[in-house]
Order: structure tokens, then C-alpha cells, then sequence
């Protein structure tokens, strides 16, 4: 799977995702996997996202907004890679 972020062009006042920006994003491929009030985080299949993006994923890029997307999003990117890592004996775990 391929982790995207998308930053929402207007802050979400409401708790929950939009239901047409969810159904615009399903209808893409894109699965959501949590949201806030000013990002979306979702995941695609490679097959799905060389379809809609016709490049390599690479982390931190840049990638075109689709135009059902435009009102709603300002930036997609693909999401970078998280390593779980042991800071501090005895701690949880942190991402980095």
C-alpha cells in the first residue's frame, strides 16, 4: 500500500470527514486511514496509483491534485516512511 496526505484546502469544523470529500476519495481509490481538521491520510493500492498519478511514488513528492479533488484539497504527498525505534530503554517506542 501506498501512503498518501493530502492537506485540506478549508480547516474541517466538524468531527467528522466531509461525506462527499470521503465518497471523492473512495471513487479515487484512496482509503482513508484518519483525518483532522486540516489533513486526510489515506492509502492506495500501487495499481490504483500509478493509474491516477502515472509516476513512481516517491516519499515527500509533490503530487498533482485530481480535479475532483480541487475544491476541497490544496496538496497531496507521499506520506514518508515511519521507522519505530527505541529511544529510550524502558520507553515506548517513538516514530521517527
Amino acid at each position: 500500500m501506498i501512503k498518501l496526505q493530502l492537506l485540506l484546502r478549508h480547516p474541517n469544523a466538524a468531527p467528522e470527514l466531509a461525506t462527499s470529500l470521503r465518497a471523492a476519495l473512495e471513487a479515487l481509490a484512496m482509503h482513508v486511514d484518519g483525518f483532522g481538521r486540516a489533513t486526510v491520510s489515506v492509502h492506495m493500492a500501487p495499481d490504483d496509483y500509478a493509474r491516477l498519478f502515472g509516476q513512481p511514488p516517491l516519499a515527500s513528492s509533490e503530487l498533482p491534485i485530481p480535479a475532483a479533488l480541487t475544491d476541497a484539497v490544496s496538496l497531496i504527498t507521499v506520506a514518508p516512511p515511519h521507522v519505530a525505534t527505541n529511544l529510550n530503554p524502558g520507553t515506548d517506542h517513538a516514530a521517527i
